[in-house]
């Protein structure tokens, strides 16, 4: 055998080391860029499965001996699998994958380990965690909700909403796919990909077919909004005019449609509260589905899911299936220009009533049930919750003649016993019993007017009162406010007072002379608030309460001119108050426009400290306790200790208080909003004093949050205005009527931009 000579042996080593030195340093640079580049790491953390991971999913398996090894960054093994069945007490028989002549340190990839667990969760037989195909309407990746510490994104779905960990990186291209999830209750787990079979999307609105760039489509509404929804080419049962159904569909389309039209039946909704919707009819109240949706099919088409809006209906369709309804259609040409309206106890002091006395000016009915009772004009009946009348439902009852008015003896009002147009509608329950009045809306707006603004006031204001007031009730009827009452609003200042004093010709002209009217921006009917008396300005709505800023309702000064208000430094809101900035206010001359109210040291701590703890309980969000850190946090505390200082720390351009801080011996507190800077600082215990000179006592709240305090000499609270100060102001509107101003030019100057419509023909009419 011929042996090569050492040096050629040698050389050729050489060359082989030289080689092999340029092939590492090739792959060393191509690694390089390439976790510069950040590829390896996504095919580690996108085909190969992360061990961090895989430990969150194994963790809801609930194996309490299983050891996790939490290496970030490194990958999922086939040992790690074969610990996992072990401590699972589960063969690798069971696995649709083999594991067989694999190497320990080999990653398993992220569909086997999806193959794995799935394996575990059947085996296992764990029932929290179950196995459903969804499709997805949409991820919103900014959602942030938390929970012990983890954020989550939503993920809607044909089934509802659900939450999925944020670090699991839920896939948006999941959006408009059918998919395989494993699920708990509302969160996602695992995501098994693209399904193979079809899913329902339950109770849509299909509303036609489409042909859009050679593929028809289906339009339907789910959960209030539009959907397209490719066809499958084997679709089937496509329905030929619009209807309340069922979408079968799949990753290759909509497969089939389910009509329920021959399904639905007619009816009443009389309230709807906690899920329980009461029909008229019907004994026992329904609940509504997880894919409840209304659908209202007459003038503009609106879809909804709150069954409050179906309050007011004289009919609605609905999808009942045994104790649940589905769906709801509405189908009138207008809405119910009827409005329900909470009848109070005396002194607005609750709603169920002990003993309610009815009479009436005319002759009347009862009806409940199958029974019409007929009463003369001037025949009294007492009801309480033992009444036969209410043992089987509501009672109605109504005139037999137009115009006639029903009494409630029962109850006083500022005019004394009131009388009521429409129809009353009685129900009991423990509590007592509850009176519901049903009339048109026109008619409310004659006991409201008068109510909230005195007759005396000049026509114009009085017109510009009808309007707002006609805009709230508009508001109110499109919610679900009290709709646990079958109602719509009540009758007290927590809604608009209504019926407290008697109708008047002047107040009832001014509602049929702006019949319909409301004030509305870009299409909508605004949000129409009002107050008593402004201090020379007034405040943007999300001042005050919070919220979406409406570009109708800003801080202005209350001027002719109606300028942008800056009175956020607290020198020139004192010099404001004061008289020393600005002059034409509108509401000067009024005696609210300018009050003080004078405390001593010891009797505002008092005041403080008498009301703290209602307060805190009221709003325990707005009146924080300051920390050892020196920060602000929740705190039940009953009391400051001495009053030592209060400082108004943060006021809007408006001028009113939106922080202060109290100091005590005991305790520092941030009191926020101006609900509390006027309840805190309880006056009811000392004399109000207006610019006139007039005094006031006994008041449980400051007139409004537009002041500042001088602890010159005590604490002297220095302030204007009566009331919240968003929107119209009711003795300015009446001023500006005074100076010629018509009643929409005072709904002009209170919302900027505002357009004035008729309210029917917005409902369809």
């Amino acid at each position: 055998m011929r042996r090569e000579p050492k040096q050629e042996r040698t050389g050729k080593k050489h060359i082989g080391r030289i080689i092999i030195l340029l092939i590492l340093v090739i792959l060393g640079v191509t690694g390089g860029a390439l976790i510069k580049l950040g590829y390896l790491n996504k095919v580690t953390t996108q085909y190969l499965m992360p061990i961090n991971e895989a430990n969150r999913l194994i963790n809801y398996l609930g194996l309490p001996d299983y050891e996790y090894e939490d290496k970030w960054g490194s990958s999922f093994t086939v040992k790690d699998v074969k610990k996992l069945l072990k401590t699972a007490n589960v063969s690798e028989d069971k696995l649709t994958i083999s594991l067989d002549k694999r190497p320990g340190f080999v990653p398993v990839t992220r569909s086997q380990f999806e193959s794995v667990y799935e394996t575990l969760i059947n085996e296992l037989e764990i029932e929290r965690l179950s196995k459903v195909n969804l499709y997805i309407f949409d991820v919103d990746k900014k959602a942030g909700m938390e929970a012990n510490g983890v954020t989550y994104e939503s993920v809607f779905t044909n089934n509802g909403e659900f939450f999925v960990e944020k670090d699991y990186g839920f896939s948006t291209d999941y959006i408009g796919k059918v998919v395989d999830l494993y699920v708990s209750n509302n969160e996602i787990i695992l995501s098994m990909g693209e399904s193979d079979g079809t899913t329902a999307i339950n109770n849509a609105y299909f509303s036609k077919v489409s042909e859009e760039n050679g593929s028809k489509c289906a339009l339907a509404y789910v959960n209030a909004g539009m959907q397209k929804f490719e066809l499958a080419e084997d679709a089937k049962d496509i329905p030929k005019e619009s209807c309340i159904c069922d979408i079968v569909i799949s990753n290759s389309g909509v497969k089939s449609f389910v009509d329920h039209t021959g399904e639905l039946v007619e009816s009443k909704v009389l309230a709807y509260a906690d899920g329980l919707v009461t029909v008229d009819g019907y004994e026992n109240p329904f609940v509504l589905s997880q894919d409840f949706n209304v659908y209202k099919t007459s003038g503009e088409f609106k879809a909804t899911r709150s069954a409050g809006t179906l309050i007011g209906y004289d009919s609605v369709k609905l999808l009942m299936k045994d104790n649940t309804i589905d769906a709801a259609l509405l189908t009138e040409d207008i809405r119910s220009k009827n409005i329900r309206v909470i009848i109070s106890k005396t002194d607005f002091a609750g709603y169920y009533h002990s003993e309610v006395a009815i009479n009436s000016d005319t002759d009347y009915t009862i009806s409940y049930g199958d029974v019409v009772e007929e009463h003369a004009a001037g025949e009294k009946v007492l009801f309480s919750n033992g009444s036969e009348q209410l043992k089987n439902g509501p009672a109605k009852i109504k005139s037999k003649v137009d115009g006639g008015r029903i009494a409630i003896q029962s109850i006083k009002r500022q005019s004394g016993e009131p009388t009521y147009r429409g129809e009353l509608e009685l129900s009991r329950n423990d509590e007592g019993v509850l009176i519901i009045n049903e009339l048109p809306v026109e008619e409310y707006l004659y006991g409201v007017v008068p109510s909230e603004m005195p007759i005396t006031y000049e026509t114009e204001a009085l017109k510009a009162q009808a309007i707002c007031a006609r805009a709230y009730a508009y508001g109110k009827m499109n919610s679900d406010d009290f709709s646990e009452y079958g109602a719509h609003l009540d009758d007290s200042v927590a809604t608009q007072v209504y019926n407290n004093v008697l109708e008047d010709e002047r107040s009832t002209f001014a509602v049929d002379d702006t019949y319909g009217i409301v004030p509305c921006y870009r299409g909508d009917v605004i949000d129409a608030f009002f107050f008593s008396t402004s201090c020379g300005a007034t405040s943007s709505n999300s001042v005050i309460w919070g919220g979406y800023q409406e570009p109708y309702l800003l801080d202005t000064m209350e001027n002719e001119l109606n300028d942008l208000a800056d009175l956020s430094a607290e020198s020139k809101f004192k010099d404001f108050i004061d008289g020393k900035f600005g002059v034409d206010y509108i509401e000067q001359e009024e005696p609210f426009f300018r009050w003080t109210v004078d405390f001593d040291k010891k009797s505002l701590g008092q005041a403080i400290n008498d009301h703290l703890y209602e307060r805190i309980e009221a709003m325990p969000e707005f009146i924080l306790a300051k920390n050892s850190e020196g920060s602000f946090e929740k705190k039940a505390i009953g009391s400051i200790g001495e009053l030592q200082d209060i400082k108004i720390s943060k006021r809007a351009d408006s001028g009113v208080i939106e922080e202060m801080i109290i100091k005590g011996s005991a305790e520092t507190i941030l009191v926020k909003g101006q609900t509390n800077a006027r309840a805190l600082l309880c006056p009811e215990n000392v004399v109000i004093t207006k610019q006139d000179g007039s005094t006031l006592t006994g008041w449980t709240t400051l007139p409004s949050a537009y002041y500042y305090i001088d602890t010159t000499n005590g604490y002297k609270i220095c302030g204007g205005g009566f009331g919240h100060g968003v929107g119209l102001s009711q003795n300015g509107a009446n001023d500006l009527a005074k100076m010629g101003y018509y009643a929409t030019e005072i709904i002009s100057h209170y919302y900027e931009g505002v357009e004035l419509k008729d309210m029917y023909r917005l409902m369809g009419e």
